[in-house]
């Protein structure tokens, strides 16, 4: 009988194991709990609306610091003429002409500076143009009679510290 019941122990614990025993591990996304992937691409496809707008390296604008714009035509290298066209729109005109008596241009803190006036009437009629290199905005600020405007690409009011204190000039 000792026989009958070391055998019936064997089978019981067999039972046991057998029993309790976990289930494979599958390796598919259904290791993580998740619902096996569908058979088909479920994602529909619509109309993008975002235009992207390459971004212009301005490093080539970098050989113009300590040379006049009226000698290198850099206001009417792109994208500098098309952006500028665009930011100041009706006032583009008024721009251009200020900048008939200039200094040569600066470049610091990876802001292009510059800034002019139109002939016999400076310290009335100005303009000046920076351009933040790192942030790839344009700023310009012109003077009509004294009276001050400033203009900046995307409504960004954190002027350059060069414009702001050519804009002190004015009692505006």
């Amino acid at each position: 009988m000792t026989k009958n019941k070391h055998l019936a122990a064997v089978y019981l614990v067999a039972a046991c194991i057998l029993g309790c025993k976990e289930p494979a591990v599958k390796k598919d996304s259904q290791q993580q709990g998740g619902a096996p992937p569908p058979a088909t691409d479920t994602m529909m496809t619509i109309a993008d609306n975002i235009e992207p707008t390459p971004v212009a390296s301005w490093q080539s604008f970098e050989h113009f610091e300590g040379k006049y714009i009226s000698e290198t035509s850099m206001l009417q290298q792109e994208p500098l003429r098309s952006r500028i066209k665009t930011l100041l729109d009706a006032e583009n005109a008024a721009f251009s002409e200020r900048f008939d008596v200039t200094p040569p241009v600066e470049l610091e803190n990876d802001v292009l500076y510059n800034q002019g006036c139109l002939r016999h009437y400076c310290g009335a009629d100005e303009a000046a143009l920076a351009i933040d290199m790192r942030r790839d905005i344009i700023y310009v600020g012109i003077a009509v009679n004294g009276i001050v405007t400033l203009f900046s690409e995307r409504s960004d009011s954190a002027f350059p510290e060069k414009l702001l204190r050519w804009k002190t000039k004015f009692p505006s």
